[in-house]
C-alpha cells in the first residue's frame, strides 16, 4: 500500500504541476494579448482634451463605426482579451472571473503540496485505504472549490469597483488613500493571531490531519474544505494586494506568489510573515503621507 500510495501521489503532483503550468501560460497569454496595449493607449488618450484633437470627415466616419464593431464583439466571449473601457457586461464578468479562478489555481496550488504529501504519508500506513487516487483527487478538488468561491467574490468586487470608476482597466485602485488602507490592513493582518494560526496549519498540517477521523469520502471532503479555509485565511489579505498594483500586472502576481511560497515553505515562518507585514505597513504609510 505504501508503494501504491507513493506512486499515486507522484502521478497527482505531476498532473497538478502540469495544470499549474498551463494556468500560468494562460495568464501570460492574457497579459500579453494585443488588446492590452490598445487598452493602455485608450486610457492615456482619455486624459487628452477633445478640443485639441482635429479630425477630418473620414476619421469621423470611421469612429462612428467603432461602437457597432464593439457591440458585435461583445456578443462573443474572448477568454484571452481583457474587457474594454466603459461598464462591464455579463460577458466581461465571465472573462474576468475565469481569469481570477485560473490565477488563484496558479498561485495557490503549489503551496498545497506539503499537505498532500503528509496526507499521503499518513494514509499509506492505514489498511483501510482502498482508493488513494480518489482521496488525493478529492483533497485537491476541495481546495479548488474554496478558491473558486473566493474568485467569484474578488471578481464581483472588481466588477463593482470598475463600473463605479474606482479602478482602472488593469484593476488598479485609482485612489492612493484606498490603496494605502489596503496595504495597512494587509500589513497589520500579518501580525494577528488569526494569521499565525492559519499559517501554522498550512506549514505544519500533520497535527491537523491526525486530529481528524477519516471513515469515508465525506470525512476526506470535510478535511480538505477545512484546511482550504485555513489556506484562505492565511492568504486572503495578500490577494487583496492585487488591486494595489493591478490585477492584470503579471509581475505583481508572480511577486505575491513568491511571497506566499516563502511564508509556507521556508523556515522562520513568523519572521518572514512579520517582515512582509512591516514592509506593507511602511508602504501604506508612504502612500498615505
Amino acid at each position: 500500500m505504501v508503494r501504491t500510495y507513493k506512486f499515486e501521489y507522484i502521478i497527482t503532483i505531476i498532473s497538478l504541476s502540469l495544470l499549474v503550468s498551463i494556468a500560468w501560460y494562460y495568464l501570460y497569454l492574457m497579459a500579453s494579448h494585443p488588446s492590452m496595449d490598445g487598452m493602455m493607449k485608450s486610457e492615456n488618450s482619455m486624459s487628452m482634451s477633445m478640443d485639441s484633437i482635429e479630425m477630418d470627415s473620414e476619421q469621423m466616419n470611421s469612429m462612428s463605426m467603432e461602437p457597432t464593431e464593439m457591440n458585435i464583439g461583445n456578443k462573443s466571449i474572448n477568454f484571452l482579451m481583457m474587457p474594454m473601457t466603459g461598464e462591464w457586461n455579463f460577458n466581461d464578468f465571465i472573462v474576468m472571473n475565469t481569469m481570477w479562478i485560473v490565477m488563484m489555481f496558479a498561485m495557490m496550488m503549489p503551496s498545497t503540496y506539503i499537505f498532500l504529501n503528509l496526507f499521503r504519508l499518513m494514509r499509506s500506513k492505514m489498511q483501510t485505504v482502498k482508493y488513494p487516487t480518489l482521496e488525493l483527487s478529492l483533497i485537491s478538488l476541495t481546495y479548488f472549490i474554496i478558491w473558486i468561491t473566493f474568485s467569484i467574490s474578488a471578481c464581483t468586487a472588481q466588477y463593482y469597483l470598475h463600473n463605479n470608476g474606482l479602478v482602472d482597466m488593469m484593476g488598479t485602485l485609482k485612489s492612493n488613500t484606498v490603496s494605502s488602507i489596503t496595504l495597512l490592513v494587509a500589513g497589520i493582518y500579518q501580525f494577528t493571531n488569526l494569521k499565525q494560526a492559519c499559517l501554522e496549519k498550512c506549514r505544519n498540517p500533520l497535527s491537523f490531519i491526525m486530529g481528524r477521523n477519516i471513515h469515508g469520502t465525506k470525512d476526506i471532503i470535510s478535511i480538505g474544505l477545512s484546511h482550504g479555509l485555513y489556506c484562505l485565511g492565511c492568504c486572503w489579505s495578500l490577494m487583496a494586494l492585487l488591486f494595489v498594483n493591478g490585477v492584470m500586472n503579471l509581475t505583481w502576481v508572480v511577486i505575491l506568489t513568491i511571497i506566499i511560497l516563502i511564508e509556507k515553505l521556508l523556515p522562520f515562518e513568523q519572521l518572514s510573515s512579520r517582515f512582509f507585514g512591516v514592509l506593507l505597513v511602511i508602504w501604506g504609510l508612504y502612500l498615505l503621507i
